[in-house]
């Protein structure tokens, strides 16, 4: 079996997959100094709970964007999985190509969620990922990752807000009853619902008018995905676990 580590800013989420099916998934808050035995321990509780132990692993692989994380889930794959980890980057093998000017800044979240993207629904594809940050992946026909953009997510830049302005404060981010708000947190709750929609079609109108890709589907995934589908114009496909479904075609492929 293979557990599948993707280390976000906000949550670090773990799938177990038995060949090519997602079996079980835990999700917990990031927390950047997590020590190896701390990420062990969860792990272990984890794989005991469905009546696993670490020797029915037989391959670990993750993605970070925080790297102390990704030293101490290292050490945490060695000493208490029994596996020397793969750690996503552009340099791997991959399905897809990595054409931009940097690759090696490429987040390597986003080097899975396009591999994901592209091999389930081929390309063009535009992936949408709601997290800490909203980014845009642009796929082509040909499956070469060709470039992005990325914005604060709503939650970053409600927190934000809230800082910086004495009077406001942070609410849920769910679809208010009206777009014109009755109270301070309906107007809140609006600007950061509707802005984030709105971001998110024009963003995509600008990508497709650039690089003439009409036919893009456009997937949506990330903790902030759901629901988005009702009130956007693009997006209408919803994938929760795209990156564990990269990360695990990453590692067949390698």
């Amino acid at each position: 079996m293979l557990i599948a580590i993707d280390i976000g800013n906000t949550n670090i989420v773990v799938g177990l997959y038995r060949k090519a099916t997602l079996k079980d998934h835990l999700r917990i808050a990031t927390r950047p100094s997590m020590t190896s035995d701390e990420a062990g321990m969860v792990l272990g509780g984890w794989l005991d709970r469905m009546s696993l132990s670490p020797e029915d692993i037989d391959s670990v692989i993750l993605c970070s964007v925080v790297p102390p994380l990704t030293t101490a889930f290292e050490t945490t794959s060695r000493r208490h999985l029994g596996c020397l980890p793969t750690v996503v980057s552009h340099r791997l093998k991959l399905p897809i190509t990595i054409e931009i000017d940097q690759p090696d800044q490429v987040g390597a979240d986003r080097i899975a969620n396009a591999v994901a993207g592209f091999a389930k629904f081929g390309g063009p594809a535009i992936i949408v990922d709601f997290g800490t940050a909203t980014t845009f992946d642009v796929i082509d026909p040909g499956g070469a990752y060709i470039g992005g953009v990325i914005l604060p997510g709503p939650e970053t830049s409600m927190t934000e807000l809230a800082r910086k302005a004495a009077r406001l404060f942070e609410v849920r981010i769910e679809p208010p009853d009206s777009v014109v708000g009755k109270s301070t947190a309906g107007a809140l709750k609006s600007g950061l619902f509707y802005g984030t929609v709105g971001q998110v079609d024009y963003l995509i109108d600008r990508i497709i008018e650039e690089t003439g890709f009409s036919g893009a589907k456009v997937i949506a995934t990330g903790g902030l995905a759901a629901g988005i589908e009702k009130y956007s114009r693009h997006v209408k496909l919803i994938e929760p676990a795209l990156t564990l479904e990269g990360l695990r075609i990453i590692s067949e492929t390698n």
